[in-house]
């Protein structure tokens, strides 16, 4: 055996091209695994560190990142497929890089299962110099690599196929057992809340691969007819009160962005409490700790847990359900139980719709109306540029009075949003911080505690507000995770960086006992206590929360339903998507007038936050400096306008300024009898949210209508 090894390898050293290809079979994987590991680390000290610390580790990753280059053995043509593969992964280190500079989470095989996601990598950073070279980059590299595929000669001799297959098996196996031993021993983990956490102590190429293969609910190993009748037959068993006795308030659940007590940092000091009126709530109202599965990142695993009761760490690593299971399929949620009671459903975020796919996914989760920040009129913003949440008061109230059933809200806030600046942004604050040794992270507690501080004031207006209204509410409000400040359990007072606050706020006396809960376990709690008992899910929880096999059952009922054969439903499940309406209203055109040319027209850009803000229209002149006009304009009149509608007429885009909520001014050229107007509410002036119906013009002398045409 010895002497074939020494022949074989004789023999490659005596041919230059396999001298050459297989030194680039070991050593290209390598040299690509560097560069996208020190830029995961984002610091070559930090990559040194890993390198020396986490040697057993760095070599999983070499050895993984080494595996999906063995598929060139079974290739005639080598050199040019393994760069090629070796450029793919380096794509991906740059695209993580990118990523985390203006977001929490790392790229993973879910930015690629979700293609919105990578166009919001180009759209923000392939503009201007940067966005060129890297256009450039990519160019060169597949042109030297299309050059070596025509240049370089094919391998000489026949392939030993059984051989390579079996060192590419053999490459996998060793990946694979390496991983489980690390798995085994500590060193690794299948399961992690913290994606940035995780890609920095387990390597970039270990989780990225981990995202691509641990996906969705694993088939449990007790899974089948019989598991799952037995569950059924114990919730259809239970006693479950009727609907007419079901206390039935509206109940809206506010999720505050990265909010929590942050006088729990224990080396931290205040000049004054950041949050009193949410701590004073905790003190007269029902609240306790939250167990949430992220730290600075992953507002939609939140939202998806609260709206499903389902267990987010049965998921796959780092997965997002939005962005996987629920995009094609439907899902049962507390909006569908709640839908059984006569309540309306709807959700309000001060963000943009499209943002984690929610303009697709709530439809699947039940929702009747989803009002995103295209349908508001933002006015204050905070320095990075995020809406303040005071907005979401009035718009909280529009969709109360919107329908005469009783009403479930789900509302984002995004105002505490990060990453926070490590440097001065607030010349004067309101709340000065100290007690910290470094600096940079002292002006990013100095700018978090300000705008949580504002945010504790929301709260106060909005409880304020609900108070008077005349009909029940409950208001739950909780964080949906820890914002990202480097924080570590020694600094917290409850050593736990997996845990918000939650307090259940009415108007009507509504009580419960103080609890720490899980925030899959916070909607049916609500509901058992109002006598809201239907839905599989909900009369799980309350049936089964002090079983021994609770968590391995909910576990097996989540498979069945969104992955196995819905064996809980007889074959198929009867929850239908919604045909959820973007906005609390429909945008409407009721009248477009021809005008004469207004003073001042002030047509839309995006500013440097991403927003839209007015300016100042550049005027042609002839050249005797006499001004010509070939513009015509139009006032469109009609309803639910904002700083993001913008009107087409024939299906082109015209140039729009937005009045108020009930008038546009449009700028056009040749508009015609009959020529229909529109109006989109777009997302950074491109990506349309909605549209209202089509309104024909006939002229200002003549009638106009919104009826088809009569042919």
């Amino acid at each position: 055996m010895k002497e074939k090894i020494k022949s074989y390898l004789s023999d490659i050293w005596k041919s230059k091209i396999k001298k050459i290809t297989f030194l680039m079979f070991f050593l290209c994987p390598f040299v690509a695994y560097c560069v996208i590991e020190a830029l995961n680390q984002r610091s070559a000290s930090a990559f040194w560190t890993f390198l020396t610390g986490h040697t057993v580790t760095f070599v999983l990753n070499y050895l993984i990142v080494l595996f999906t280059v063995s598929i060139v053995l079974v290739l005639k043509r080598r050199i040019a497929p393994l760069l090629l593969i070796c450029f793919v992964w380096i794509g991906f280190g740059v695209a993580n890089f990118l990523l985390k500079s203006y977001r929490e989470t790392p790229f993973s095989a879910n930015d690629l299962r979700l293609a919105s996601s990578v166009f919001s990598i180009a759209s923000k950073y392939l503009d201007g110099p940067l966005g060129i070279f890297l256009v450039i980059l990519i160019v060169l590299a597949l042109l030297f690599v299309l050059v070596l595929w025509i240049k370089l000669p094919k391998y000489d001799q026949k392939i030993n196929y059984p051989l390579n297959i079996l060192l590419i098996l053999m490459i996998g196996v060793v990946s694979v057992g390496s991983a489980k031993i690390g798995i085994a021993k500590g060193m690794l983990s299948t399961k992690y809340p913290n994606m940035s956490i995780a890609y920095r102590d387990y390597g970039f190429a270990y989780c990225f691969a981990n995202s691509v293969i641990n996906v969705g609910v694993k088939k449990p190993k007790e899974y089948s007819a019989e598991t799952i009748q037995k569950i059924k037959s114990r919730l259809d068993k239970a006693e479950v009160r009727p609907v007419e006795e079901a206390e039935t308030p509206n109940i809206i659940f506010l999720q505050l962005e990265s909010f929590f007590d942050v006088e729990k940092v224990i080396p931290l000091e205040l000049s004054q409490p950041a949050t009193p009126y949410f701590n004073e709530l905790k003190e007269k109202f029902p609240s306790g700790f939250l167990s949430v599965n992220n730290v600075g990142y992953g507002t939609a695993n939140t939202e998806f847990e609260m709206m499903t009761g389902m267990n987010l760490e049965d998921f796959g690593p780092g997965e997002f359900p939005f962005k996987t299971v629920l995009q094609n399929n439907t899902c049962e949620s507390v909006a569908y139980v709640l839908r059984d009671y006569g309540y309306s459903s709807h959700v309000i975020h001060d963000n943009n719709a499209s943002f984690y796919s929610r303009n697709k996914v709530l439809r699947n989760l039940g929702m009747n109306s989803f009002t995103s920040v295209e349908f508001m009129n933002p006015t204050e913003y905070t320095p990075l540029g995020w809406v303040k949440d005071k907005i979401l008061t009035d718009e909280i109230l529009k969709v109360l009075d919107s329908t005469d059933e009783q009403d479930f809200i789900y509302t984002i806030s995004v105002q505490g949003h990060g990453s926070y600046p490590t440097y001065q942004v607030l010349e004067e604050p309101e709340i000065t911080v100290s007690g910290l040794d470094d600096d940079e992270r002292l002006w990013q507690f100095e700018y978090y505690v300000n705008e949580i501080h504002e945010m504790d004031a929301f709260i106060k207006e909005l409880t304020d507000t609900l108070q008077d209204y005349n009909e029940d509410v409950i208001l739950v409000m909780y964080g949906d995770h820890l914002p990202s400040l480097e924080l570590t359990e020694d600094e917290l007072e409850n050593h736990n960086l997996y845990q918000t606050e939650y307090v259940v706020w009415s108007n009507c006396g509504f009580e419960l006992p103080d609890a720490d809960l899980e925030t899959y376990q916070i909607y049916p709690t609500i509901l058992e206590k109002l006598g809201i008992e239907e839905g599989l899910i909900n009369k799980f929880h309350r049936i089964y929360k002090n079983d021994s096999r609770y968590l391995e059952s909910l576990k097996t009922l989540e498979y069945d339903m969104l992955y196995g054969d819905r064996y809980v439903y007889e074959g198929e499940s009867p929850i239908v998507a919604t045909d959820m309406q973007m906005g609390t209203y429909p945008i409407k055109i009721d009248q477009v007038e021809r005008i004469e040319k207004p003073e001042i027209f002030a047509p839309y850009r995006l500013n440097t936050a991403g927003w839209p803000e007015q300016v100042t229209l550049n005027e042609a002149e002839t050249e005797t400096g006499e001004y010509v006009d070939p513009w015509e304009y139009y006032e469109i009149k009609g309803n639910y306008f904002s700083p993001f509608s913008c009107a087409y007429v024939n299906s082109e885009k015209c140039a729009t300024q937005f009045v108020d909520e009930n008038t546009l001014i449009v700028r056009a050229k040749g508009v015609n009898n009959l020529d229909a107007f529109s109006v989109k509410q777009l997302w950074k002036l491109k990506s349309v949210v909605a549209e209202s119906e089509e309104f024909i013009y006939i002229g200002m002398e003549e009638e106009q209508t919104t009826e088809p045409l009569q042919e």
